[in-house]
Formats: structure tokens, sequence, C-alpha cells
């Protein structure tokens, strides 16, 4: 008998330490809410719900330009700060007649507040600081209509690019929603083309039969590919970039990859490390561990100590990976 109990996730620790900046960290997803549309867990092991629409994250990500506007949201973070004033009042006194478990959990609430309080204090610095310039129309621009799957994708790494271009956050995930991810119309062209049956993702992982050559294997094949085309876009548009020390990309980690294999077991995670030229990762190789005596842990733990994050251990870790390492 084992249970399995939720904790943070690996961007929420990286949160903590990478700031400060206007939005902590962006979680994004194909629908909008929690479970399988987020990959963000915060402390305490609760869901950090996902957006899915394009023009919230955008208006999400920047500090109001208009002066009506920013005096609202400077009128909102003072009254945040005295709503946390009152929460805090009278906690010391209450903290002594507390048992030892008791005062462990108001802890974990006094540094939820210490850490709101903190963000609060950064996000009035960068009102002051006002708003980036940069080419607002070139984003602004939303295609009318349902947006096929590939499509939103890039919307999306368009948006992280910005986001990251501007520092107006350092730290984005964005979930396929759920390991198969999302059923959409590209699936019924791609089973077409391969002459496959037409069914999602999931039920090709537990249903297709024939191995690597067969036709369901190619839409499986179809989709990984539009995808590691929109990273090597996202990836495109960070060189892109110049950096005070050569560019974007070169101090940005990004990760990609899944689980999803027919027996559901969470073991053998085929993914894609890249980016971080600067931040000491090496790159152009495939290194692969046997069985289950490396953690996917050691490799949250390596990004994390490599961004400049203080943690010796991260989960189940046992040792960052000194293989990924120049």
């Amino acid at each position: 008998m084992y249970s399995v109990r939720p904790s943070v996730s690996v961007d929420q620790v990286a949160v903590k330490h990478l700031g400060p900046t206007w939005v902590p960290s962006l979680a994004l997803s194909f629908a909008d809410g929690v479970g399988t549309a987020t990959l963000s867990r915060n402390s305490m092991g609760v869901d950090v719900p996902a957006t899915a629409n394009y023009r919230t994250v955008f208006e999400r990500l920047f500090p109001p330009a208009d002066k009506d506007q920013l005096k609202e949201a400077k009128a909102r973070l003072a009254l945040n700060h005295s709503i946390l004033d009152t929460a805090g009042a009278g906690v010391k006194d209450f903290q002594r007649q507390l048992g030892a478990d008791d005062r462990k959990r108001l802890d974990q609430y006094l540094d939820s507040i210490r850490e709101v309080e903190k963000r609060l204090d950064d996000s009035e610095m960068i009102l002051d600081r006002g708003r980036p310039k940069f080419d607002e129309e070139s984003v602004k621009t939303v295609p009318q209509g349902k947006n096929g799957m590939r499509e939103h994708i890039e919307m999306m790494m368009d948006l992280i690019a910005l986001a990251f271009q501007t520092d107006m956050t350092r730290v984005v995930t964005h979930s396929l929603g759920g390991e198969g991810g999302p059923n959409y119309d590209e699936y019924k062209d791609w089973a077409q083309a391969a002459g496959a049956p037409v069914r999602g993702a999931h039920d090709v992982h537990h249903k297709a039969q024939g191995g690597a050559d067969s036709p369901e294997a190619k839409v499986i094949a179809s989709r990984d590919e539009m995808l590691v085309a929109c990273l090597a876009r996202l990836m495109d548009k960070l060189k892109a970039i110049r950096a005070a020390d050569g560019n974007l990309l070169d101090h940005t980690v990004l990760l990609f990859g899944g689980a999803q294999i027919s027996s559901h077991s969470g073991k053998s995670f085929p993914t894609l490390l890249a980016g971080g030229r600067k931040l000491g990762f090496k790159h152009g190789q495939h290194v692969k561990y046997e069985g289950d005596k490396v953690p996917m842990s050691n490799l949250y733990l390596t990004i994390l100590q490599q961004l400049g994050c203080p943690v010796k251990a991260f989960k189940e870790s046992s040792a960052p990976l000194s293989e990924v390492l120049a």
C-alpha cells in the first residue's frame, strides 16, 4: 500500500527565487481550470488554475497603461495590503495557545501571508516603473473563430516569448490538456492521411496495434512533429531576442515532454531539454537512464540549481544530473 500526496510543482519553487516580476508565473493550457488543465501546484499541493484564453493572458501580463486604470490598480494593492494587515493581527498571541501541529499549520499560513505581502510590494514597484514598450498591435490581433491546435499553441508561444522579452514573468507552464492532449480536428486529418481509425490520442496510446509502423503510430508521429515544430518556433523567437550576454534563449530553460504510455506507469519519460547555454546546460546528446534508478526530480533539481535557486533537493531527488551540464 502507498499513498500519493500532492505537493508543490517545480515551477512554483522557481517562482520563490526568480523575481520580482509583474506576474509571478503563468499557467497556460488548452482549457481553463485545474486537474489535467494545469501543470502547476502551489506549496500546499493545490492546483494553480490554468488559462486558455489568449486575450486574458495578454491583459494579465502587463501593467495598465491608462492613468485611471493605473490609479485603480494602485488602490487595489493598497486595499490588499490592508486586508493582509488585518489577517495577521493578533496571530502571535493566538499562536502561543496552540499545540505543535497547529503551530506548524499556522506558520504555513503566515509564510503565505508574507509571500503575498512581498508580491504586493513588488507589484507596487513595477507599477511605478510603468508598462514596458513593445509593439502591442503585432500581438493584439487574434484570429476570429475556432483556432486549431497548432494555431492555439503558436499564439501562446508568442505570448511566452513576449513575456520573457519584457520580463513580465520568468516562469511559465503550458499543459496540453492531459497526457493525451486535446482531441482537436487535426487528429481527424492525421488519421485519414495515415489510414487509421479516427479517435483521440489517449485511445491511440491504449488501443493502437502494430507497433511503431502502424497507421495509428503515424498519427501520434504527426502530432509530435507538430509539437516539436511549435517548440522550435519558440526557440527561434527567443534566439532572435538579444540579451546582455548572448540571446534570450541562452538564458532560458525549456523543458518539453510527457509520460503517456499504454500502462499509465510513471516511468520512462521522453523529455527534451533545450536552451540555457549561458546557464551551463549541454546539448546535442541523447541521455538514457536505466530502469527506475534516476528519478525525474533529479532533472528538476538540476534546472532549479542552474537557475540560481538555493535548493538542495526537490521531492525524491538524489542528486543533480551532471550529464546535462557543460
